[in-house]
């Protein structure tokens, strides 16, 4: 009971400390869309709890996959303009989806934000059983219909918003949330940044402005999202400072849980589930002297059929363990038990941090990587000192072969539901 009200406590304090100032009207409460929660039941408390999370170390594995749904990888590729091409694990192309293909109206500004000059394919996820793709694509967020079986409807676009704001500019990630919800990260370093919740519903028609239902501020540079289908809660990763270094205190990797209070649909603000990594570094290893920006995270992955979360950051990888809530295996020990077969894509990744010591990053700057059931994995290592890389590492039976070739590339996954770690339908 103690325990109960303690962390209902730290909620309300949470929701009623002072936010930041918020630059954009469209984001402050009063021109927020009203979200009406169902009636409670009767002689039920109006607060909202903190669900206490009750985590199992085993989560019994549903049947397993067919090969034909592991051999399906997604990547989206940079360029004016991007391409979402869906291929096999030698890199033969199955399905495309590029601005080319759209043949629906657009509202004004989605049509001219698809139709910039943002050579942006920043994020590709596997969504709604497969028919449906969630991405960032030129200067849009968007989701996007996969169902070559009815191409009435194929390649249709469901839902989009613009990047064009001082918000959504940099944004890195999405994840769909239940209730045909769906989060998106802002990846910038101010302290209004965090995560959009937009209505995604494919009954919504497409506007220029579509609504924002909840604006979660205070988490940084969030460049990974993972709904947690167990515990009701999506993880982030990101950082608890500014990542450019523009506070005056170190930036530190974080992963932190929002959980969703289900009779509104909403998650909770709260960073009673933060944890954050032991140590901050700086990015001069890799940049140079004088380069303010600290470490961050690029991809949150989770293990299949385990609950355990990898997370690849500008210097290196580690695994976080949700049962005990502990970071505790970093880079080579990462690799060791989890991606047996990595090689580094290049060997001039090293340099001084900012103490003056030589450090080698061999596992640094994985922009993405994603795990199938069998063992067999998907990585992409940017090039030292540039922003993406120029192919897509499948590793099989430890042996890594390189597939698109040539491709300017931020990341490539699975196409296939993780096993312990589905989706919202």
């Amino acid at each position: 009971m103690v325990s109960n009200i303690f962390t209902w406590f730290l909620y309300i304090a949470d929701q009623v400390a002072i936010r930041p100032i918020q630059p954009q009207a469209r984001l402050k409460p009063e021109n927020q869309p009203l979200v009406v929660p169902p009636p409670p039941p009767i002689g039920s408390a109006t607060p909202i709890p903190i669900p206490t999370p009750t985590p199992s170390s085993t989560i019994p594995p549903p049947a397993e996959p067919t090969t034909k749904e592991w051999d399906e990888i997604i990547t989206g590729v940079y360029g004016i303009p991007p391409l979402l091409k869906i291929h096999d694990r030698t890199g033969q192309i199955q399905w495309t989806w590029s601005r080319d293909d759209v043949t629906q109206e657009l509202p004004p500004q989605i049509r001219d934000c698809l139709y910039s000059d943002a050579n942006d394919a920043t994020e590709v996820k596997w969504i709604r059983n497969g028919t449906q793709i969630a991405a960032i694509y030129s200067d849009l967020v968007l989701i996007v219909n996969h169902t070559p079986e009815q191409p009435e409807i194929d390649k249709r676009i469901t839902f989009a918003t613009c990047r064009q704001n001082e918000f959504l500019w940099n944004s890195h990630t999405l994840e769909p949330l239940p209730g045909d919800r769906v989060a998106v990260a802002t990846t910038g370093s101010n302290a209004w940044d965090g995560i959009l919740v937009y209505n995604a519903s494919v009954e919504q028609p497409l506007v220029d402005d579509p609504p924002i239902l909840q604006n979660l501020t205070g988490l940084r540079a969030i460049h990974g999202m993972i709904w947690d289908e167990t515990e009701q809660m999506l993880w982030a990763a990101g950082t608890d400072a500014a990542a450019d270094g523009s506070d005056p205190i170190p930036a530190y990797g974080t992963i932190q849980g929002y959980p969703l209070h289900a009779p509104t649909g909403e998650l909770i603000d709260t960073d009673h589930f933060a944890y954050r990594l032991p140590e901050a570094w700086d990015q001069e290893t890799e940049w140079g002297p004088g380069y303010p920006w600290w470490c961050g995270p690029h991809d949150l992955v989770p293990v299949p059929h385990q609950r355990k979360f990898l997370m690849s950051q500008d210097r290196g990888l580690h695994a976080f363990d949700l049962n005990t809530r502990e970071f505790y295996l970093e880079s080579k020990g990462v690799v060791a038990a989890f991606l047996r077969g990595f090689e580094v894509t290049t060997h001039d990744r090293h340099g001084f941090n900012r103490a003056g010591d030589f450090l080698d990053l061999p596992e640094s700057d994985l922009k993405s990587f994603s795990l199938a059931p069998d063992g067999t994995f998907l990585y992409v290592q940017s090039l030292w000192r540039l922003l993406r890389g120029n192919h897509t590492n499948l590793v099989v039976d430890r042996i890594r072969h390189e597939i698109n070739e040539g491709d300017e590339i931020y990341r490539s996954r699975w196409f296939a539901d993780i096993p312990g770690w589905p989706k919202p339908a």
